[in-house]
C-alpha cells in the first residue's frame, strides 16, 4: 500500500453507517472490524468481535476471522483497512496502535467515543516505521 500526504479513503454511506452501528454497539469496550478496499474505494465491510483479553482498552481481530477476511479480500485483489474504536480517548493512534500498525502496514481508521453520548467521530491514518503518522481523509460517498 502506498500513501502520500493527503490520501483519501472513500466509504459508501451505507457501509459507514454499518461501521458506526457496530462501534456504538460495542461501547463501552473497543469495537473492531475490517474493510476491504479496491483502488481507494471501500467495497466490503467485515464487522468482527473484539478478541482482546481486555476489550475495554484494546482491540484485536481473532486470527481465524482475520484469515477469512484476508482470503475474501484476495478474491477481489483488494486491500484491508483495520478499524477500531477508542471509548475514552481521541481518534488518534495510541502507542500500542502504532506498534501493531508498523507490523501490518494497514490504514487504521479510528472512531472516538470521547464525547459520549454524542455519536463517535472517525479519522484515518497510516503509521510509518519511524512512528510518524500520516492522516488521510474519509469521504463518504
Amino acid at each position: 500500500m502506498v500513501a502520500g500526504e493527503g490520501f483519501v479513503v472513500r466509504i459508501p454511506q451505507v457501509i459507514y453507517t454499518e461501521m458506526l452501528a457496530h462501534v456504538v454497539a460495542g461501547y463501552p469496550n473497543e469495537a473492531c472490524g475490517a474493510l476491504g478496499s479496491k483502488d481507494g474505494q471501500v467495497v466490503k465491510h467485515y464487522p468482527t468481535a473484539n478478541a482482546a483479553e481486555h476489550p475495554n482498552d484494546f482491540s484485536i481481530i481473532d486470527p481465524e476471522d482475520l484469515l477469512r477476511i484476508y482470503d475474501d479480500i484476495d478474491e477481489y485483489d483488494g486491500e484491508m483497512i483495520y478499524y477500531h474504536s477508542h471509548p475514552q480517548s481521541e481518534a488518534y493512534p495510541s502507542r500500542r496502535d502504532k506498534e501493531w500498525a508498523k507490523r501490518n502496514k494497514l490504514y487504521y481508521l479510528i472512531f472516538s467515543h470521547q464525547y459520549y453520548p454524542e455519536p463517535p467521530y472517525a479519522r484515518v491514518f497510516l503509521i510509518n516505521d519511524d512512528d510518524s503518522v500520516v492522516e488521510g481523509s474519509i469521504e463518504r460517498v
